[in-house]
């Protein structure tokens, strides 16, 4: 029943362990600026104008700020849209494999309260006495019953 119910905590705390590894996975990917962050609240980068963006890209080389690492032309655009796709169902499956191993780990917990509660529960019926007069009796115990056992004679 311990064995259960500390399986039950460590996978727990696996599934936590594998939340936490997901959220700096999408954190990491966010700071590459290929994906949302782990917390869900991703801001807006600011609006800036054609000529904002072509002053910025010729004073800074930096004409490139804000688009994805795999680029913002036909191809990295074709790139980034099977890229999204699959990087989003990942998130989605695992974040539901987080929340179904914290199931198991929290079910295992459950399972083994109940066994506790069953074995105590069946401890206590075993240390009933019902009397069954059907059951097998002792007859040496029973005082109604009168027996000699003689050991055989050889002659």
């Amino acid at each position: 029943m311990e064995s259960l119910k500390h399986e039950g905590a460590n996978i727990v705390k696996l599934g936590d362990d594998f939340a936490s590894s997901v959220a700096r996975l999408m954190d990491g990917l966010h700071k590459l600026n290929a994906g949302p962050p782990s917390n869900g609240k991703e801001k807006a980068p600011p609006e800036r104008s054609q000529g904002e963006q072509f002053l910025s890209g010729l004073l800074t080389f930096n004409s490139k700020n804000g688009a994805p690492p795999w680029g913002d032309d036909e191809l990295g655009e074709n790139f980034g849209v099977v890229y999204e796709g699959v990087r989003d169902g990942m998130y989605e499956s695992m974040g539901h494999l987080v929340a179904k191993v914290q199931e198991i780990g929290k079910a295992l917990k459950s399972m083994s309260k109940n066994h506790a509660e069953n074995e105590d529960f069946n401890d206590s019926l075993m240390k009933q006495h019902v009397e069954n007069k059907r059951a097998w009796q002792d007859p040496t115990v029973d005082p109604n019953v009168h027996t000699s056992i003689t050991p055989a004679r050889h002659h």
